[in-house]
């Protein structure tokens, strides 16, 4: 494993243009992994003449936003634990969460399991929740990743979700393709076979919600239309969501007994459906960065306070933090402690439900 933060990858440049590399190119780069006699990296060359991998540059030992030099680096596993929720501090835990949990602390069912950073999960065989079968496999050869994101295939580990492009140019309020997709989520050519010009789209918050606030945070793309159970469909999109169901797609897809009629009873949690606009729902109005909704335009709502039910959309993250987080299952707070008719208990599932906490 690779640890503590050594330079800077990936970058955010704290007074010029977001997003893209500037200083030094030995920051990042090196041209034969040999400095004084020592090896950069001591675990042997990396793809594209890098100084560390993935792990090595988002890692430290306690803070979650690094500076080296100009650049500004966000913190995806630190080695003690994070404080959670983000409450501003140097420790605070980020957007996406922490690897802390799967690999320190929880185990397994605390974060995805990712090369580098945790082994194989042992319970689950394949992406819970995956449209192509037992095995992992399918069309487009597509085992690796949706097999497990622990292995040290290419298309595998940090880069089975994320398709660093540290040069583009992310300086417009929108990040989408022209800026290397939101915080790099995109089509992995390597996986799908394909131009690498499918991805998803957002605004990002420059200190990554380390400190969020109703009028501070991320801004996510949603999604309201019908998706099929097809793994090249879900990169078509650039919703948070959909993205999501690359690996998930049987949780997107079958929500209830007619998979494209949105009405009707639910076996599934909905996602990437519109908050309804009345009942229990119609309350959810400030914007609470604990339960965040998606936006199905992304014009104008940057930093938005303002929750629209009707319009803004659940999604997977409204629920769930990829990288990890202290609860079971990834969840953003403790799903064991949500007593229905607790009363006084406006967070977690009743910032949506807030009926059930009457």
């Amino acid at each position: 494993m690779r640890g503590i933060v050594i330079l800077c990858l990936l970058l955010m440049g704290a007074d010029t243009v977001w997003g893209m590399v500037s200083g030094p190119c030995s920051n990042c780069h090196t041209m034969h992994n040999s400095q004084n006699g020592s090896a950069v990296d001591s675990d042997g060359p990396s793809s594209h003449l890098l100084t560390t991998s993935c792990v090595g540059c988002h890692s430290h030992a306690t803070d979650t936003i690094v500076v080296v030099g100009e650049t500004r680096i966000p913190i995806v596993f630190t080695h003690s634990k994070p404080t959670y929720p983000a409450t501003g501090s140097p420790t605070s835990t980020l957007a996406g969460g922490n690897f802390f949990w799967v690999s320190q602390e929880g185990g397994d069912a605390y974060g995805h399991n990712v090369y580098g950073i945790s082994g194989q999960d042992n319970d689950l065989a394949t992406a819970p929740g995956t449209s192509l079968g037992a095995s992992g496999g399918g069309a487009g050869g597509c085992a690796d990743c949706h097999a497990t994101l622990a292995s040290s295939n290419p298309v595998s580990g940090c880069t089975g979700c994320h398709v660093p492009k540290h040069h583009a140019d992310d300086c417009q309020e929108i990040v989408d393709g022209a800026g290397g997709w939101y915080r790099f989520l995109g089509e992995n050519v390597a996986m799908v076979g394909d131009s690498g010009t499918y991805g998803v789209t957002g605004i990002e918050d420059e200190n990554w919600e380390q400190n969020p606030s109703s009028n501070q945070h991320n801004t996510y793309m949603g999604t309201t239309e019908p998706y099929v159970k097809s793994v090249n469909s879900y990169m078509r999109t650039e919703s948070i969501g959909q993205f999501c169901a690359g690996c998930h797609g049987n949780f997107h897809h079958a929500m209830n007994e007619e998979s494209t009629d949105l009405s009707g009873a639910w076996i599934r949690h909905p996602s990437d459906v519109v908050l309804p606009v009345d009942g229990e729902y119609q309350y959810y109005k400030t914007y609470n960065p604990l339960v965040p909704v998606a936006k199905t335009s992304l014009t104008g709502q940057k930093n938005s306070a303002t929750v629209t039910p009707g319009s803004d959309v659940v999604t997977c993250i409204s629920c769930h933090r990829p990288h990890g987080s202290p609860y079971p299952d990834m969840l953003r707070w403790d799903y064991s402690e949500m007593v229905a008719g607790g009363g006084g208990n406006s967070s977690g599932c009743f910032v949506c439900h807030s009926s059930k906490d009457d």
